[in-house]
């Protein structure tokens, strides 16, 4: 597996967000057989696929880089050894990248802008997401959200050896609004559908 490109980070975090995904689906059935409640099954396939997409995100951001690929080295060939420590402090980067390129300290090559478009894209799920199966809902408490949540992120970044990057703040901040408009529209849309 190709640790270091998207499609290897995306690979490492998937067994565990499905799993995740299958406990989460577990525990809610077993609740309704329970509690004899009838399953909105719509609105719990988005509440799965949040599931899912936070753990997946955790394992990308937030943990070690490798951090499952190591965890899965150990498993399958018992190679701990290269799972080294989780908790360390990371470095922190205040500097905009747009300020580096400005004063010609930056050139934003291929790199640079594919990791600005994927900061921003990873987070539009949270955008769209947050609103519909949460009760975050209103611009203030979508505007609190889409900066506290990322800030969280970074903040936990630097914690787990990772680092706080003013470049991932402002583009997760902006990945989430962007999902929060594509939500709204797209309930608006889906209102008036229903109303004719």
């Amino acid at each position: 597996m190709g640790s270091d490109s998207i499609t290897g980070y995306f690979l490492q975090a998937l067994p565990i967000a499905c799993l995740a995904g299958m406990i989460y689906l577990a525990v809610r059935l077993c609740r309704a057989k329970k509690s004899g409640v009838q399953i909105n099954w719509p609105t719990e396939l988005l509440r799965l696929i949040f599931v899912c997409y936070l753990t997946g995100l955790v394992s990308l951001i937030i943990l070690p880089a490798n951090f499952w690929l190591y965890v899965y080295d150990g498993l399958v060939f018992g190679w701990w050894d290269e799972l080294g420590p989780v908790f360390q402090i990371g470095d922190i980067d205040l500097m905009p990248s747009v300020i580096g390129w400005l004063s010609g300290e930056l050139s934003l090559g291929s790199w640079v802008k594919k990791m600005l478009i994927g900061n921003i894209a990873m987070f539009i799920p949270m955008g769209f997401l947050l609103p519909i199966v949460t009760k975050v809902r209103g611009r203030k408490s979508l505007l609190r959200a889409s900066f506290m949540i990322p800030l969280a992120c970074e903040v936990l970044q630097l914690i787990f050896g990772r680092s706080f990057d003013i470049d991932d703040l402002i583009c997760n901040f902006v990945g989430i609004l962007i999902g929060a408009a594509i939500a709204h529209f797209v309930v608006k849309k889906k209102g008036m559908q229903d109303g004719h």
